[in-house]
């Protein structure tokens, strides 16, 4: 199925690009320089030309997620269209990436993606938090990025292409509404994480929250023991003034 990717995306690599790139993240793995708007297509072609199936194409999916960054995101696109397959070693599979992740992009990919589905088919969320909790902060990341696929929003970035591509439409969300009962205990597991980049995550989740369901954010809020770090409680009070306003 991938036998041909890492050609594919030399031939669209610049260095221009991987400069440009490597000024926003770090990864390990390398990057290659592909625009993002490349590696959706590719994702999209490959799940066209030969849809991956669990657990035919889990070792050729985790030789890919090691090659480079660029190759990441698409074994992340089209492992989130196989989930289905075989949710435990999809979750295994996710898990094994998540820990070695290094960069906030990948990490949101794999959380969105990847944990959040598995989460809602097996309710797994303990599973994942306690494989996750002692990993650095991008992997840490992963887990809180799972509430963003308990939210009613459009999935973003380049790994959602292949999602788009298996279900023909422009916006894929995990979700038909916020839920609320399963942001609760994660949010509340991970507020007060001290990392920036767990800090940050949580804030746009929380911030998609209070645009959903906006009483269950604030009953939340309210709720955590020895309250909210300023960064979260700041935008609990923002979404607080606009629901007391609302009719």
């Amino acid at each position: 199925m991938m036998e041909d990717l890492p050609e594919l995306l030399t031939a669209l690599a610049s260095e221009q690009t991987r400069a440009r790139t490597a000024k926003n993240l770090r990864c390990i793995r390398g990057i290659r320089g592909v625009p993002q708007g490349e590696i959706a297509r590719i994702a999209a072609e490959l799940w066209r030309s030969d849809p991956p199936q669990l657990p035919r194409d889990g070792p050729e999916l985790a030789a890919a997620f090691g090659a480079a960054w660029e190759d990441g995101l698409i074994a992340i696109a089209l492992l989130a269209t196989a989930l289905a397959d075989d949710p435990p070693l999809a979750l295994q599979i996710g898990l094994d990436w998540a820990e070695r992740t290094d960069d906030l992009l990948t990490a949101d990919a794999l959380g969105w993606l990847i944990l959040a589905p598995c989460a809602l088919l097996s309710s797994c969320e303990d599973e994942i938090l306690a494989r996750l909790e002692p990993c650095r902060p991008e992997a840490r990341r992963a887990a809180i990025a799972m509430g963003l696929g308990l939210l009613p929003l459009p999935v973003e970035g380049p790994a959602a292409a292949g999602l788009r591509a298996k279900h023909g439409i422009r916006h894929v969300q995990i979700v038909d509404h916020a839920r609320s009962d399963r942001l609760a205990p994660l949010c509340s597991h991970l507020a007060r994480d001290p990392a920036p980049a767990i800090q940050k995550g949580l804030r746009r989740v929380l911030r998609a929250w209070g645009a959903h369901d906006p009483g269950a954010l604030v009953r939340w809020a309210a709720e955590v023991k020895g309250g909210l770090p300023r960064m979260l409680s700041d935008e609990v009070r923002r979404t607080s003034r606009r629901h007391a306003g609302s009719p």
